[in-house]
């Protein structure tokens, strides 16, 4: 079916073209979505695989892990994928057939199964697949509200109290921080709350912004977004900017017990701060990157910084470093000095002063880009930490990693080595990857590992599951249970090269004992299928 399908296309072009591959695309979307419930079913299939639905990493999350490698992702987006896979081929067999034949998207597959989710009735689920896949041969392209709608009108005929009710705008307010991926450096907020949190939020803000002086540089709205940073820092003031020895709000900045992660090189703190801004701290001596716990928008914070001992900036470099932080306030330069008719087309298209930035980038604890002028913003106040490369340093003789060799793996990696896995060093395990004692506390043997993938390389590891090897230069090669590998390089690589230097090769001895000797996997206390009919149960009651 899905040869002919790509078969279909050939001499195709323009709109017939566009159709031909959708339809192709939607195929193989299918097949990707059937690979992955068979996964689950092979999981499914080995023996003490019942036992494992109430271990606390279950054969869902396990095999979920496997997925998120395998495509790059999350295993939080992998697991979301494999919910609806599992869905699909249990409960709706004629959509997913539906879906095979490339005739729908994966987005309405989706949205067939969280609006069919509470019908439980085994001959009403049936019959609302065979409405569903009828009703799909000639479906028109409808909005994501008139689709949800339309589904739940099928959903009603067949079971009128598994109709999804529509949430309040009430129970559905919420927090969403996006952090933009453009490299700029900056996060936008969204937020839905009730109407007087708001009134006195935005009291806040005011209140905060007001507690620096009438020199500071930054306009109104610059100051109501640095007040945010100052609210999630638990101040009662705002750092001032004014840089005049004069100012009483400057003199004293604001302290806090908040940490962010920010790892900038050395010479990007190191350049004189400009006239109309807090100078930033520098360390004693010269060190390599460091740990710099700052707050990204301004506000002072404690921190650890990741820093390189590199050469001093030219003046010329130095000049324009002093620019580009004085960018970051005031009110914005006009585009253009002349008007646009009366450009030519070089001027026109040519980069702004200050586009290509001399300052040496940064990034946050996570892996998140952070231009260099934000990075010495973060840096005001803060406390620096400097990162020490071990070079070939022998191995620590005890089992937990000196707090300078735990700082140096975490601004190495910067997140969790697992394949797609995104959470910070900063809430990770740093994990021996040949187990202590037979294997060393040394950087070459060292890696941050989250809880969740942690418990994954502990309990679904060995000959016949995850494995995983460690290069001198912090490379992790990870086996999978299906004998592929992934993979994955320390996060800072990119940006600061000099941490991915090799390291002292590790030596084993001994023989490692098996992986789970005298560990227990924590256990759920009720499994994955009675916790969602739980849910499903509640739904279907309403509210008391």
């Amino acid at each position: 079916m899905f040869d002919d399908l790509v078969d279909a296309t050939t001499g195709t072009r323009g709109a017939g073209a566009l159709s031909s591959w959708a339809r192709v695309e939607n195929a193989a979307c299918a097949r990707r979505v059937a690979a992955m419930a068979a996964m689950l079913d092979a999981a499914y299939a080995v023996s003490g695989s019942a036992d494992r639905d109430q271990w606390c990493l279950d054969n869902v999350d396990a095999v979920a892990a496997h997925i998120g490698a395998a495509q790059r992702i999350t295993s939080g987006a992998a697991s979301h994928q494999l919910v609806i896979a599992v869905a699909l081929h249990e409960r709706f067999p004629r959509v997913a057939a539906v879906f095979a034949e490339g005739l729908i998207t994966y987005a309405l597959v989706k949205t067939v199964v969280q609006r069919g989710a509470l019908v439980i009735d085994p001959d009403a689920l049936r019959a609302l697949d065979a409405l569903l896949a009828e009703a799909f041969g000639d479906w028109e392209p409808l909005s994501m509200d008139k689709t949800e709608k339309a589904i739940d009108a099928y959903v009603s005929q067949v079971d009128p109290q598994a109709v999804r009710r529509a949430e309040t705008k009430a129970r559905s307010r919420g927090v969403e921080i996006t952090y933009d991926e453009d490299g700029s450096g900056m996060a936008t907020v969204y937020s839905t709350l009730f109407a007087h949190n708001a009134k006195a939020f935005e009291a806040r803000l005011k209140a905060l912004a007001a507690t620096v002086c009438p020199a500071d540089p930054r306009t109104a709205d610059q100051l109501r977004s640095d007040a945010f940073g100052a609210v999630g820092n638990h101040l009662d003031r705002m750092a001032c900017l004014c840089g005049t020895e004069e100012c009483t709000a400057a003199q004293n900045p604001p302290a806090t017990g908040v940490v962010v992660y920010v790892i900038p090189s050395e010479d990007t703190l190191s350049d004189p701060a400009p006239q109309d801004t807090a100078p930033a701290p520098r360390p004693e001596t010269p060190a390599p990157p460091a740990e710099v716990a700052g707050d990204t928008i301004g506000e002072p914070a404690e921190a650890d910084v990741e820093l390189d001992d590199l050469d001093a900036a030219s003046e010329a470099d130095e000049a324009a470093g002093q620019g580009e932080r004085a960018a970051l306030d005031g009110e914005p330069p006009r585009l253009f000095d002349k008007l646009l008719r009366d450009l030519t087309l070089s001027e026109a298209l040519a980069p702004a002063p200050g586009y290509f930035a001399p300052l040496r980038p940064a990034a946050l604890m996570g892996g998140q880009f952070l231009p260099g002028a934000i990075a010495c913003r973060a840096s005001v106040g803060a406390t620096i930490t400097p990162i020490v490369h071990p070079g070939l340093a022998p191995p620590e003789n005890h089992y937990r990693p000196s707090k300078k060799l735990a700082d140096f793996v975490r601004a190495r990696d910067m997140t969790c080595r697992f394949p797609g896995c995104r959470v910070p060093a900063t809430n990770c395990d740093v994990d021996h990857t040949i187990p202590w004692p037979h294997g060393p506390t040394a950087a070459s043997n060292l890696k941050c590992v989250c809880r969740h993938h942690h418990l994954l390389k502990t309990f679904w590891g060995g000959e016949n599951g995850w494995r995983e090897r460690q290069l001198d230069d912090g490379t992790v090669i990870w086996t999978a249970p299906d004998g592929h590998e992934f993979v994955t390089t320390p996060g800072s690589r990119l940006l600061f090269p000099e941490l991915s230097r090799p390291t002292a090769t590790v030596t084993t001895t001994g023989r490692p004992t098996p992986h789970t000797a005298g560990l227990t996997m924590p256990r759920r206390r009720t499994t994955r299928a009675q916790a969602r009919a739980e849910r499903i149960h509640r739904e279907r009651a309403g509210p008391c």
